[in-house]
């Protein structure tokens, strides 16, 4: 056994222990034992989980125990020194305090020397008292769990659930918000997202997925995830400096210095000339009378210009290409469309895949928008190449279909991914009207009994 194969690998999951989170606690323990399993083949480690309620736990699942009498009766936590409030005092809201049940067990736990540590925390409403809004309290709740995070080195994933049918989210803006918060909170400690506002995940997968990224460092995590959290919260990257101070940049002042030069130097020959030849001449030598004879000014007149020409060209304009491979879990601009409530990033063979595991959930549909991408930049009349590469994940039941469409219009047939594990390419060529190009992925199998998938290396280049 390799010592990577037994890297310790501490990860802790809290749930919030409201009613609504009943089903994904369900679902989750129920997959357990598979997801370990799969996690020991793909990236074994030597793992320790444990499974907490935050004051409160689920009769016949894995949470029976809460983050209260774990951090005290095993850990000897002092209760006064938790941020976690107490359900006795405060009621429901103590039960969905996501956030400082996080920031508690990491400070807390019994953490084994040398294990890389993880928290994983579920919950269905905002990080801290529920409610489908965000408030300054609340958002603050999150930054305190980051900082404590990053300060004691522990990766914290995120599960955003499906809110219960009677409190859903006053309006679309507040459910994205929301779901920036969860991801936030993954992104900026090194750790995986999950967002399922509607319907419940494949937590085989997502147990294993998580397990194996519990293995990655927290710091090399975090690095790896910047830049997705810097897009997240809208940050831009600092300006490179250097580009303004080379030569090509100093082209003009070089070239009046030139021209001054030469028409000082031309000034001295028009008073010097060729009389100063030791000879005797009419006119005295006025190199020699600079006494007499005041020098010409520096700022004489030019009387030969340096003809002004580029030093440096601009080379020629590189062809439009723009590609996306999901590097570091970033999109690149594009987004998630409807048909998207399940999707997961993920590694395999040095690239990055979006993984699309339906789930058949009653009332839900999978065709739709998968992804979109709106180009502005393209040149109008300019013919455009459109690829990605698609791969079935199973076999069964099924066929996952995909297409490529542009401004709505399918510019690609409708194309069956038929072999579980075969890369399929999707091509397709179009024209580029003025301002807004609506590019899209588009699936046309709308139920979850198989149709998974996944997709990568998403390109859009002037055409040959």
């Amino acid at each position: 056994m390799s010592e990577q194969d037994n890297k310790k690998v501490d990860l802790v999951f809290i749930i919030d222990s409201s009613l609504s989170m009943q089903d994904e606690a369900e679902a989750l323990s129920a997959k357990l034992g598979a997801a370990i399993e799969e996690a020991r083949k793909s990236c074994p480690s030597d793992l320790r989980t444990e499974f907490l309620g935050i004051e409160g736990g689920f009769a016949g699942t894995e949470f029976t125990t809460t983050v209260r009498q774990y951090l005290t009766g095993k850990t000897g936590a002092n209760p006064a020194a938790l941020k976690g409030r107490e359900h006795i005092k405060e009621g429901n809201p103590a039960q969905e305090d996501v956030a400082p049940a996080a920031e508690d067990v990491i400070r807390f736990f019994d953490w084994r020397d040398g294990a890389e540590k993880n928290v994983f925390v579920l919950g269905d409403e905002s990080l801290k008292g529920g409610e489908m809004t965000l408030d300054a309290d609340r958002i603050k709740a999150c930054d305190d769990a980051i900082a404590t995070a990053l300060q004691a080195n522990v990766k914290i994933h995120t599960y955003l659930g499906t809110p219960h049918a009677t409190l859903p989210y006053p309006s679309p803006a507040d459910e994205k918000a929301m779901i920036r918060e969860y991801k936030r909170l993954a992104l900026r400690t090194g750790g995986e997202h999950y967002i399922y506002t509607s319907g419940v995940a494949d937590f085989a997968t997502v147990l294993k997925n998580t397990i194996c990224a519990s293995k990655v460092p927290q710091l090399d995590s975090v690095e790896n995830k910047k830049d997705e959290a810097d897009a997240l919260e809208g940050k831009t990257p600092a300006k490179i400096p250097g580009n303004d101070s080379d030569l090509c940049a100093q082209v003009p002042e070089i070239v009046r210095a030139v021209n001054t030069l030469a028409g000082v130097l031309q000034s001295l020959i028009d008073v010097c000339g060729n009389r100063c030849d030791g000879k005797e001449k009419k006119h005295p030598c006025q190199c020699q009378d600079h006494h007499k004879q005041p020098t010409p000014p520096l700022t004489a007149p030019v009387t030969q210009e340096v003809p002004v020409t580029p030093v440096c060209p601009e080379p020629p304009p590189k062809p439009f290409l723009d590609t996306t491979d999901f590097a570091n879990n970033h999109l690149n601009d594009w987004k998630f469309g409807p048909a998207t409530p399940e999707h997961e990033f993920y590694s395999e063979g040095g690239a990055t895949l979006i993984r699309f595991p339906t789930t058949n959930v009653k009332g839900r549909t999978h065709n739709g928008v998968l992804l979109y991408k709106h180009y502005t930049e393209l040149q109008q009349g300019k013919r455009y190449n459109f690829s990605i590469q698609a791969r079935r994940d199973n076999d069964y039941k099924v066929v996952p279909e995909l297409s490529l469409r542009v401004a709505g219009q399918d510019i690609t047939p409708v194309t069956a991914l038929a072999v579980k594990g075969e890369w399929v390419t999707l091509s397709g060529e179009f024209t580029a009207t003025s301002g807004d190009n609506l590019l899209e992925i588009f699936s046309h199998k709308a139920s979850g009994d198989g149709n998974d998938f996944s997709i990568t290396g998403i390109t859009v280049k002037l055409a040959d």
